[in-house]
């Protein structure tokens, strides 16, 4: 199993995006995963205009950092938009995340995660039927691009400390409902680690075999029980073992993708010591590339 990081581990760095992907040169990762977290917030931003050019354009200099660094690119995360949120432009925001999905395609992505939509008008647990009527259109607006494209759309899960009342899948079950009502080949799942262990699922051996051939990607990453800290493994309650297990016995086939975004990156205060400096940043990404190989290679499973 290949191992990936999220370009969003420098995002507090005030860097181009080319700049990101050269960041990975002497970390040790070869596989990367592209965030387009955030491309819907800023009027700005490239994939928000109305021309194709300035976003491909972007994507092009992208392409270029990543074959001087002898990097690939293999899973994406799309831009968390809640239409839900009825101060967005649904039909703008749409048109970014869609452009993100034609993005994976010169990018040479598989597959993308997407946050699905919710709100207090749907309330975990009971009022599923609504959110997975009210998603079917959202998710397939993003579908109906990756046919095209053939990339894989995935919904994640999330936890009751994020969400509080709000509907928003919790448990490998309640994901495998949702794909079922959508019922489409390219829709699957994504399971994120540290938001199960805010759900006080430690061991996760149990969920990720229940979801089967419906799991295509991961967020790994650890928490304490209450706090969405993105650490990671071996700061919180993780069991790696359980995970590991469980993407063996499944067949997993996507990477052991790595969302460990605040990893000593916070930013606290206001003087020279608010941040760690870039170099040790780059040390702390070097870091998590060991302990996934130690992982992996601990199962016999680590790939090049």
């Amino acid at each position: 199993m290949k191992i990936a990081t999220t370009t969003r581990d420098f995002y507090n760095y005030n860097l181009s995006e080319k700049a990101i992907i050269l960041c990975y040169k002497k970390t040790g990762f070869k596989y990367i995963d592209y965030c387009f977290y955030t491309v819907h917030a800023d009027p700005n931003s490239p994939y928000m205009q109305e021309s194709d050019k300035a976003w491909k354009t972007e994507i092009d200099s992208i392409l270029s950092a990543s074959n001087e660094c002898g990097i690939k690119f293999v899973q994406a995360h799309a831009p968390t938009y809640n239409p839900a949120q009825k101060n967005n432009n649904y039909d703008l925001c749409i048109r970014a995340m869609q452009r993100t999905i034609e993005a994976c395609h010169l990018l040479g992505i598989p597959t993308t995660v997407m946050h699905t939509s919710f709100s207090p008008i749907h309330q975990y647990p009971n009022d599923w039927k609504e959110y997975f009527k009210y998603n079917k259109k959202f998710v397939g607006d993003l579908l109906s691009v990756a046919e095209k494209y053939g990339i894989n759309v995935c919904i994640e899960n999330t936890s009751t400390g994020n969400m509080k009342d709000c509907y928003f899948p919790r448990r490998s079950c309640e994901m495998n409902d949702f794909i079922s009502y959508v019922n489409h080949p390219l829709l699957g799942a994504c399971w994120d680690t540290g938001h199960a262990v805010m759900e006080k699922m430690y061991d996760q051996y149990d969920a990720i075999k229940e979801l089967g051939s419906n799991l295509k990607a991961v967020h790994i990453h650890d928490n304490g029980t209450f706090l969405d800290q993105h650490l990671a493994p071996f700061c919180g309650k993780l069991q790696l073992d359980s995970v590991v297990k469980g993407l063996i016995d499944i067949d997993y086939k996507g990477t052991f993708t790595y969302e460990s975004t605040s990893f000593l990156s916070n930013i606290n205060g206001n003087g020279p010591l608010k941040q760690l400096p870039l170099e040790l940043k780059i040390d702390c990404v070097s870091l998590l590339y060991k302990i996934g190989k130690f992982a992996l290679s601990s199962y016999g499973i680590f790939e090049e």
